[in-house]
């Protein structure tokens, strides 16, 4: 009897803050204490464990520096509760289950809505928001259960020794993610080095071809060897970073095409991997069950093979069963993984479990906020369902391509597209975007010509600015989907690297572009 293999392919991402040696938000500090420690620790003891791990370099070079080399942020200084720190704060509102499970951090957040907060209240607000972050520790270490215990009252002593410990979390992360990726049955994999929508990239026009209709910038970014080369830096960052060359990446947003399927494969990769709504975008005709099949498609560069994830059991873990009991949530997840292999049986054969895939692939951050204890027995649950269940198989992408033997479907051509409604709608169409697509196509424009004449390492620093400013999040806040209050400051922060870039460049006339100011 063959079982179905399953593939958890769990994607780590978070904006590059980084600048003037400083992040200007805290969430890899965070986001590293309460998730990456976590989960990571989590892995690492559970030994049988198979899965793929999709790290993002831009975060992995900030946690490194958190870890190893002091960047500290702006949250890490004891505020004094003026109008400009009470804005800054507001820009750090931990998720709504974290603030519903500690009722005095709950309060302490209105009153700051309200601008009502003491000065004492203030202190306590700053410690409550760091400390919520690190409630799947508290078991493990007194300080924290006594802090937890304590409600209001905190000194500014406390604050900095709760920093200090998330020094220490992040060192832990970085540590079990290094020891995971060594290990046979874990998956290193990246996505392109600042996390830029490829399509996009490649062409801002193939927004059109997934949205006829949709505003494109009149000046096209088109730069795919800008595509090729945050490909290709990604594999080489995690090799030297981790001692692994990823073989495969996650699209970020899971966004690809024709033009950023061939970028990735002349950039070494042999796999990747995005929505199944881009399968059935690109083949209409489809039957559901042949997103648990892997295609291979050829491009100008050789062929990579692209996995289709599993939208419904992806959705349930990242969204549905964090409030259920893990017990229960890992049932229906193994039910639904056998009706998926009742099903592909069924229809193809037994012999096809040789060739299928159910991929669940989600926010390995986020997810987990809803979850009681983060995640940990909903984790360990779901091992044991694997440790005793004949008919399923955790597997990684690696796995399934050493399986293969010709026998995984051709797709001729895939449309331009990600994981949302397979549109690029969220990233380019309305006039912020055009603004900013057509400020960072005007500076590449203007650093690409001063190649030829700038100092090469004055040049690289500029085009180092640029492909940070081509990353995906600075499109994502200025989508009216995803309003923010932190969006200032990623416009801030967009703009500074474009500006820098062109200074740099020593481009007359050009320093003062702004993203409103395109033609």
């Amino acid at each position: 009897m063959l079982p179905l293999r399953v593939v958890f392919l769990w994607h780590y991402h978070q904006p590059d803050y980084r600048w003037e040696g400083r992040a200007l938000l805290p969430w890899v500090r965070l986001r590293g204490v309460k998730d990456y420690a976590t989960v990571f620790g989590v892995l690492r003891e559970l030994g049988e464990v198979r899965c793929v791990l999709n790290l993002v370099p831009s975060l992995l070079a900030q946690l490194t520096e958190y870890a190893t080399a002091g960047l500290t942020d702006p949250a890490e200084t004891i505020g004094n509760g003026d109008e400009t720190a009470r804005r800054y704060w507001q820009m750090l509102e931990p998720p709504a289950p974290l603030r519903e499970r500690f009722p005095v951090l709950r309060q302490l957040w209105t009153r700051l809505q309200e601008g009502s907060l003491t000065a004492g209240e203030w202190l306590d607000l700053q410690m409550w928001t760091q400390l919520v972050w690190t409630f799947p520790h508290r078991r493990r270490l007194s300080l924290l259960e006594q802090w937890f215990q304590q409600d209001r009252g905190f000194r500014a002593e406390e604050l900095q020794m709760l920093q200090s410990l998330h020094r220490m979390f992040l060192r832990d992360a970085l540590r079990a993610l290094q020891e995971l990726v060594k290990r046979e049955g874990i998956e290193l994999s990246c996505s392109p080095y600042y996390h830029p929508i490829l399509p996009l990239l490649c062409d801002t026009d193939s927004a059109a071809e997934s949205n006829p209709g949709i505003t494109v910038p009149r000046l096209a970014f088109r730069f795919p060897q800008d595509a090729w080369l945050q490909c290709v830096r990604a594999r080489q960052y995690c090799a030297e970073l981790l001692g692994v060359i990823p073989e495969g990446m996650w699209a970020p947003e899971g966004a690809v095409s024709m033009a950023a399927l061939t970028q990735m494969a002349a950039a070494g990769l042999r796999w990747t991997a995005t929505d199944e709504v881009q399968l059935f975008r690109s083949l209409p005709t489809a039957p559901l069950l042949q997103k648990y099949l892997p295609h291979r498609v050829s491009t100008p560069a050789g062929d990579i093979v692209v996995f289709f994830r599993d939208r419904f059991l992806s959705d349930a873990i990242g969204f549905r069963y964090g409030g259920w009991e893990a017990e229960r949530a890992v049932q229906e997840s193994c039910q639904y993984m056998l009706s998926v292999r009742e099903e592909l049986v069924r229809y193809y054969g037994e012999a096809i479990l040789q060739t299928a895939v159910l991929v669940v692939a989600l926010d390995g951050e986020n997810c987990w906020d809803s979850y009681p204890d983060n995640g940990v027995e909903f984790l360990h649950a779901l091992s044991e369902c694997f440790r005793s269940e004949p008919r399923l198989a955790m597997a990684t992408c690696r796995d399934v391509l050493a399986g293969d033997r010709g026998a995984f479907p051709r797709l001729s051509s895939i449309r331009p597209g990600s994981w949302v409604e397979g549109s690029l709608h969220i990233w380019i169409g309305t006039p912020a975007h055009t603004a900013a697509w057509e400020a960072l196509a005007r500076a590449r424009s203007l650093v690409e010509e001063a190649r030829a004449w700038l100092p090469w390492p004055s040049w690289h620093e500029a085009f180092e600015h640029l492909l940070v400013a081509e990353g995906s999040d600075w499109f994502w806040w200025q989508s009216p989907e995803h309003p923010t209050p932190a969006a200032p400051l990623f416009e801030q922060l967009f703009q500074w690297h474009v500006e820098r870039a062109l200074h740099i460049a020593r481009a007359p006339g050009e320093a003062a572009l702004r993203m409103g100011q395109s033609a």
